[in-house]
């Protein structure tokens, strides 16, 4: 079934085991002191779960299987941890070499995230996208039929009724969903808009039919399915072998200009750098980065 669509993650760009570092030890999570509900201990080590919330992605709620497991790797990481220290291995040279390398690589991913990726990213334009597309047209045709929908779902079939009332009528379909959402008593499940659907990714099958037969900005009886009633409005259909429509390619079209945007202002900004630095090299290799030919 269609669900409400979230905003997606931002890309990481770390290593899996700064990942890991940073989820299981970063500050605060692992405590002396009762400073919450503690979840896990492993002798005079604790972890609470607001320590465990405070180094997750607040937007995605954590289910109790997720906090245990997230429990379990901390105690298997303390076990190891404080077994290591007993033995000094945290006190090597060795190991505090690879901490060092390890936050040197922190600390650049960081710099670049904030002084290079982001600003790219967010320097793209939609008249830029729009080019792109226009001259790349002949790469972005569809392989199969797709529907762009909006979906809406409901637990009752009088609620449902009553919503396509209200948006085929003077109400319209925009404040009749406003409307639900704001009531409880409307029954309203979930929503999604202006969302691109396939055969593959819209089920049940009936809802596949009832798509096909809706003409633009048509709204549909509620359709009887094993999460709810569903009542869809079509925003167009899109025939295999036809171009893209844009909005359903446009993802894909700012994925491939942020990462030519990146990649420039990453050497624009190493040689900016070399600018401000005094550098040597002291080995008869080429330097990648020096702009020298």
């Amino acid at each position: 079934m269609p669900s409400i669509r979230t905003q997606e993650e931002s890309d990481i760009r770390f290593p899996l085991f700064f990942l890991f570092f940073l989820l299981c030890y970063a500050p605060g999570c692992t405590q002396t002191e009762d400073n919450g509900t503690v979840i896990a201990r492993v002798n005079e080590k604790v972890l609470t779960i607001e320590s465990v919330r405070a180094n997750s992605n607040p937007s995605m709620p954590l289910s109790p299987s997720e906090i245990q497991q997230y429990a379990n790797r901390w105690v298997i990481g303390e076990l190891l941890f404080q077994e290591a220290q007993q033995h000094g291995y945290d006190e090597t040279e060795q190991i505090r070499s690879k901490v060092q390398d390890a936050l040197k690589q922190l600390a650049i991913a960081d710099l670049l995230e904030k002084e290079v990726y982001s600003i790219a990213e967010s320097s793209i334009r939609q008249n830029e996208i729009t080019s792109y597309f226009q001259s790349h047209n002949s790469e972005f045709i569809l392989q199969e039929n797709i529907v762009r929908l909006s979906v809406a779902i409901f637990s009752e079939i009088e609620s449902a009724h009553q919503f396509r009332t209200s948006a085929l009528g003077e109400t319209g379909w925009n404040t009749s969903v406003e409307q639900c959402g704001n009531d409880p008593v409307k029954r309203l499940i979930s929503y999604t808009d202006s969302t691109f659907y396939s055969q593959a990714s819209l089920y049940p099958p009936e809802l596949w039919k009832v798509a096909g037969a809706l003409g633009i900005l048509e709204v549909s009886f509620p359709v009887k399915t094993s999460v709810g009633f569903v009542v869809i409005r079509s925003l167009g259909q899109f025939k295999s072998g036809g171009n893209m429509p844009l909005a359903y390619v446009e993802p894909q079209i700012r994925s491939r200009l942020a990462m030519e945007r990146r990649q420039e202002r990453y050497q624009q900004y190493i040689q900016s750098l070399r600018s401000k630095h005094a550098v040597q090299m002291m080995v008869a290799v080429q330097d990648s980065l020096s702009g020298e030919r």
